[in-house]
């Protein structure tokens, strides 16, 4: 039956060492998660956002828009306009491709 041995002073630092490692480790996971708590809490209240209850009114779409908008920028209207063509697949090569992979 083997003998328990007596851990040198060397294996003693060690473990110490890796005890004082492990309570840092959790203490500043604890801190993260903590100023990470802190940090959405400050952004939540400074930047509130739009309430539900104010949502934007559109106005009803009783009439066909016949051209396009001078401005172009979102002049507060609350419709959106169809493009004039459907979108066209490009079956050529027109430009560059990426490609991943290969050799």
């Amino acid at each position: 039956m083997p003998r328990p041995t007596v851990p040198t002073p060397a294996q003693q630092n060690r473990d110490a060492g890796l005890s004082r490692l492990r309570r840092l480790t959790w203490w500043t996971a604890i801190g993260a998660t903590g100023l990470t708590a802190v940090a959405s809490l400050i952004a939540a209240n400074t930047n509130p956002g739009r309430p539900a209850a104010q949502a934007p009114t559109a106005p009803a779409a009783s009439t066909a828009n016949s051209g396009v908008s001078g401005s172009g920028s979102g002049s507060g209207q609350g419709a959106v306009n169809p493009p004039a063509q459907a979108p066209q697949p490009n079956l050529g090569n027109n430009g560059p491709v990426a490609v991943s992979g290969g050799s």
